[in-house]
């Protein structure tokens, strides 16, 4: 597949520099692209690279200033990140081909509903109740508890687990190995051992959430653990019991909520980082990598660090921490110096 400049702008509502007629087959990294590809430029740091990039077409912000002469056509558009996110869809959905029908080796109880244009995969299970909407892709392997819904549209990739009674929104997408509804971690400590809670409620996912591979959303004790609309999870995320993740939040690889955490909408979280129990996060909070939480954080924090701290607090600390071993050598001769002193003087 071939587009050309003049044929790729509208669609992004791009203004073009350059030859509009050049074509491109693909897309590249600025730094590596070659010929033909199409390349992106949205940090400021990879700037050097447009000089040099061998790419054919390179979408640029609408403030970029080139500093030195260009070979590529430029695009320039409000948000070249966005405006790439917006053609590699474009080129997926006419690129991809949907499997199709119910697999004679799939297994579906008697009262399932299947909405129209369904796909079931190879030994998928789908146990009593389940209700599945119009264009519901669920691939080989999948198990759909009893009393699942999902929401038209939606992808539940291989290997997926939804345990009885989740409900999945519209064009939600969950991808292989995620285990959506499994027992919350709840014990009760007693003189002869931990006896466990029984996991009473469900998880509800809105519409429109992405669920990374191997993450896992427990159901709640009672009520539900929540994902509302627009929420997008990496892969090795762990949400506890009863937690509610509002509009719109991102969370990258192994980030993990402990029990009852409510987080606002738009919130960003770094690899790894961790929130407390019974802590409410409030909107638009960001927390880069590692970043840990022991208490609730008002709406429009920049966090880093373990315990969180405002980035640059946390920077400072990050400055000082390697001279620590340093500084503690230099102040244990300096009191030792204070000592002999007075030594001295009481003489």
């Amino acid at each position: 597949m071939q587009f050309s400049a003049a044929q790729i702008a509208p669609l992004i509502d791009g203004r073009i520099e350059g030859n509009a007629s050049v074509s491109v087959s693909g897309f590249g990294k600025i730094e590596t692209a070659k010929e033909g590809d199409l390349a992106f430029l949205a940090n400021p740091k990879y700037e050097s690279y447009a000089y040099s990039t061998e790419a054919s077409i390179l979408l640029v912000s609408d403030e970029f200033t080139p500093r030195q002469p260009l070979s590529p056509t430029l695009i320039r558009v409000k948000d070249p990140y966005a405006a790439l996110a917006q053609l590699m869809q474009l080129v997926e959905q006419q690129q991809a081909s949907h499997p199709e029908g119910i697999s004679p080796t799939a297994l579906i109880a008697e009262d399932v509903e299947l909405g129209e244009d369904v796909y079931v995969g190879a030994y998928a299970v789908l146990e009593q109740g389940v209700k599945v909407g119009r264009g519901v892709r669920i691939y080989p392997h999948a198990y759909v508890g009893k009393g699942v819904t999902i929401g038209e549209g939606a992808t539940i990739y291989p290997h997926v687990t939804l345990y009885h009674d989740v409900k999945i929104g519209a064009r939600c997408i969950i991808h292989a190995g995620a285990v959506i509804g499994a027992d919350g971690f709840g014990f009760a400590p007693q003189s002869d051992g931990y006896h466990k809670i029984p996991q009473l409620g469900n998880v509800i996912l809105e519409e429109d959430v992405e669920i990374g591979a191997n993450t896992c959303i427990d159901r709640a004790v009672m009520g539900s653990t929540i994902i509302r609309r627009g929420v997008k999870l990496d892969n090795l995320v762990q949400i506890a019991h009863n937690c509610s993740v509002d509009e719109h939040t991102v969370m990258a690889s192994q980030v993990g909520l402990a029990g009852s955490s409510q987080i606002g909408k738009w919130c960003k979280f770094g690899g790894q980082v961790g929130i407390g129990g019974h802590i409410t996060i409030g909107d638009r909070v960001e927390m880069g990598g590692q970043t840990g939480v022991i208490s609730n954080i008002p709406e429009g924090s920049v966090l880093m660090g373990s315990p969180g701290m405002p980035l640059r607090e946390a920077m400072r600390n990050f400055v000082i921490q390697p001279k620590l071993p340093d500084m503690y050598r230099r102040l244990q001769a300096l009191e030792k110096e204070l000592a002999e002193l007075k030594q001295q003087q009481s003489k």
